[in-house]
């Protein structure tokens, strides 16, 4: 991606200081190293602090007013950039805020507000766009824009926006703090709420549900705290702007600001753009899971914890360190006795999202039973594309063998396991140990398997039975006509050989993530490798993670590991 920089004007006045000494100062280069982000709303976003009223001070006439936008500069530090990499790629990120108070989208166009941003505008710069506070103001004719010529002009600056290749995110109304029901608040905004999101999905642009999002969080905090430090809600006597003190459930004090400010960048972490398409990457959890599926399924439950005092836990262990990044796992081993098999599990989650936790459960009935049960987290796409993945859990396995002693691990008797994504992965470790193309000292000759279990993942990309996915692009650096060589690398099936430990398929009713599994069968039977398939009948995918499906997956998978494992099956 090409990034744009610009150069910096930082004129802050002396309490916003504070914010600066938490940041990396930006360092002034060539403008190919950085990003702009304008922020296009109204007062809730607005900064009051930048000669907001030329002539004026701040200080003095409007703080502790604060808008979000004002300290969100803050967030764009170098260590931070990494968790909104599925949007900004520059080295540096300037924040632009073109938001103004009273203003609603009407308005802001009317005054040339929206063109001064327009004709700014460079290839990959952002435009976060937040209205709806005065543009549902109907005893304001000044503002008021009903609903149909409000989402005309949400349409206006997203469509221009993607004429200038710029990226534009629809923000709904942040929430005001009212109404408050039973401590519960509620939404204030009605159909200027709803109206943001037809748009999104009518243009697919990103969309963050800021007014849900912040509902949901000041509720966590609760009316009487929010109340008094959140919003403008004003003891007399203790601001020279505000002398007589002000009651205001509208705008914030620094610390509402700071808060806003948060969730709009943690949602930012949520967005990716593959192709200059929004992607959307949703957690991926037991909890998660099951909420999406109850509907469907409504005689399911979640899979819980594990308590059993056969079981010693050891959790966070740091396995790999790159690029400052510390790569974690957590073991699980029988409580008596030493030299146990070992199992090294692979979470799923489309390689960009999920994480090691959705295995522990997994890993704790293993251990239960006689297995030292191996979980991590991998680089998933966002943070780096394929083979990174592939080389994280390989140096796993060798860490695995180095520490062998330690958790009671006989390293002649180590398989993979993984889910979904996972599962892909753990085929991939299994039929490329010692392959030159993954090849790295940290694991040399360490990175071999004595057997697989693939729980719902494709072991192709490139078989006529795969479905081509921006998902899979995205960690594969580009779709199949865009990178074919990674397609297919990165497919199990073309490793396949006399040398491919045992493998044991359970698999959803769901037929996509089948692709290439009977081949690869075909190929194992040729050469008398042992496999064995077990599909769920009417199961979701993901069905691992519920009951009563969880119960079939691990009778399956500990009867697998025990032939393979404990019986010595050839």
């Amino acid at each position: 991606m090409k990034t744009i920089r610009k150069k910096m004007n930082l004129k802050l006045p002396v309490f916003i200081l504070g914010f600066i000494l938490s940041a990396t100062v930006f360092s002034f280069k060539s403008q190919e190293d950085s990003q702009t982000i304008y922020l296009v709303g109204d007062s809730t976003m607005a900064d009051y602090s930048d000669n907001y009223d030329p002539g004026k001070d701040y200080m003095k006439t409007r703080y502790p007013l604060t808008g979000w936008g004002q300290v969100f500069q803050q967030f764009f530090v170098k260590d931070s950039l990494k968790k909104v990499s599925g949007l900004i790629e520059a080295e540096n990120v300037k924040i632009d805020n073109r938001a103004r108070g009273g203003r609603s989208t009407r308005t802001f166009f009317e005054e040339g507000r929206w063109r001064s941003v327009y004709n700014d505008l460079k290839a990959n710069d952002i435009v976060i766009i937040q209205f709806g506070h005065n543009d549902a103001s109907k005893e304001k004719h000044e503002r008021f824009v009903n609903v149909k010529g409000y989402k005309e002009f949400l349409r206006l600056f997203v469509k221009q926006t993607r004429e200038k290749n710029a990226i534009p995110i629809l923000l709904t109304p942040v929430a005001r703090n009212y109404p408050w029901e039973n401590g519960k608040l509620g939404n204030v905004h009605g159909r200027y709420d709803s109206a943001v999101k037809e748009i999104a999905k009518e243009l697919n642009v990103l969309l963050i549900d800021l007014n849900k999002r912040s509902q949901e969080f000041f509720t966590q905090k609760g009316k009487d705290y929010v109340t008094e430090n959140y919003f403008m809600n004003l003891p007399s006597g203790k601001y020279n702007a505000y002398p007589e003190g002000q009651e205001d459930n509208t705008h914030f004090q620094p610390e509402g600001a700071k808060a806003i400010a948060q969730l709009v960048f943690d949602e930012m972490s949520k967005l990716t753009l593959f192709n200059g398409i929004p992607i959307s990457i949703s957690p991926y959890t037991i909890e998660t899971t099951y909420q999406k599926l109850k509907k469907d399924y409504p005689f399911i439950e979640p899979i819980g914890s594990l308590d059993s005092e056969e079981i010693v836990t050891k959790e966070n262990l740091v396995y790999s360190t790159i690029e400052g990044k510390e790569l974690k796992a957590d073991v699980y081993s029988p409580r008596n006795g030493k030299n146990y098999p070992a199992v090294l599990l692979i979470h799923g989650g489309g390689w960009v999202t999920g994480s090691k936790e959705n295995q522990q459960i997994m890993a704790q009935h293993l251990a239960k039973n006689g297995y030292v049960a191996v979980v991590i987290n991998y680089r998933l796409s966002r943070d780096a594309k394929f083979p990174a993945a592939v080389i994280d859990l390989k140096t796993a396995l060798a860490w695995m063998r180095k520490n062998a002693l330690e958790f009671g691990i006989n390293i002649e008797k180590i398989a993979v396991l993984g889910t979904s994504a996972g599962g892909q992965l753990a085929t991939l470790i299994g039929v490329t140990a010692g392959n030159q193309k993954f090849q790295k000292t940290v694991y040399e000759d360490q990175d071999q398997v004595e057997a697989i279990v693939n729980i719902d993942g494709i072991v192709s990309f490139i078989h006529p039975e795969a479905e081509e996915s921006e998902i899979a692009g995205l960690w594969l650096g580009g779709l199949k006509d865009q990178n074919p060589q990674n397609w297919k690398d990165a497919s199990p099936l073309e490793y396949v050989d006399e040398n491919t430990p045992p493998i044991l398929f359970i698999n959803s009713a769901q037929e996509r993530f089948h692709a290439g599994r009977d081949d690869m069968r075909k190929i194992l039977e040729k050469h008398q490798i042992y496999s064995e398939v077990h599909t769920i009948p009417n199961s979701p995918h993901s069905f691992w993670l519920l009951h009563p499906w969880f119960e079939k997956t691990l009778a399956y998978t500990l009867d697998f590991l025990d032939k393979t494992l404990k019986k010595d099956l050839k």
